[in-house]
C-alpha cells in the first residue's frame, strides 16, 4: 500500500498498536495528518516537489492505565493497515471523554 501521508491535507485514522524494541506497549487510537498551511516555505535542495512528510504529526490516545507507561521517546506505531510508522511522543496533552471512554492524549511527530 501506499503511503497516503504525502500531500497537505492527508489524514490517517484508526486503532493501532504502540511498540518500543518489538514489544506491545499498549493499543490506541491515533489521527496523523500533513498541516494545509504552512506560514513560510522553504526549499534547500532545490527539488521541485517538497517532501510534506517531514511536517506529519498528530495524536495519539490511550487508555488511562497504559497512560502512565508512557515516556517523550521513540516508539513504532503500528497502523491498522500494518504498516508501521516511527514516531516520537512529543508531550502529553490532555485527558478527555473519547467514544464514552476515558483516554489520555498524546502529541506525536512522525520521524
Amino acid at each position: 500500500m501506499a503511503d497516503t501521508l504525502a500531500n497537505p491535507g492527508d489524514v490517517l485514522e484508526g486503532q493501532g498498536l504502540l511498540l518500543q524494541h518489538g514489544r506491545l506497549i499498549a493499543k490506541v487510537e491515533y489521527y496523523l495528518a500533513i498541516p494545509t498551511q504552512t506560514h513560510f516555505f522553504i526549499n534547500p535542495t532545490g527539488k521541485l516537489k517538497p517532501d510534506y512528510t517531514e511536517y506529519a504529526g498528530g495524536f495519539i490516545l490511550l487508555a488511562p492505565n497504559d497512560a502512565e507507561k508512557i515516556v517523550l521517546t521513540e516508539y513504532v506505531l503500528e497502523l491498522a493497515n500494518k504498516t508501521k510508522k516511527n514516531i516520537r511522543v512529543e508531550r502529553k496533552y490532555k485527558k478527555i471523554i473519547h467514544r464514552g471512554q476515558a483516554r489520555v492524549s498524546f502529541a506525536i511527530k512522525i520521524i
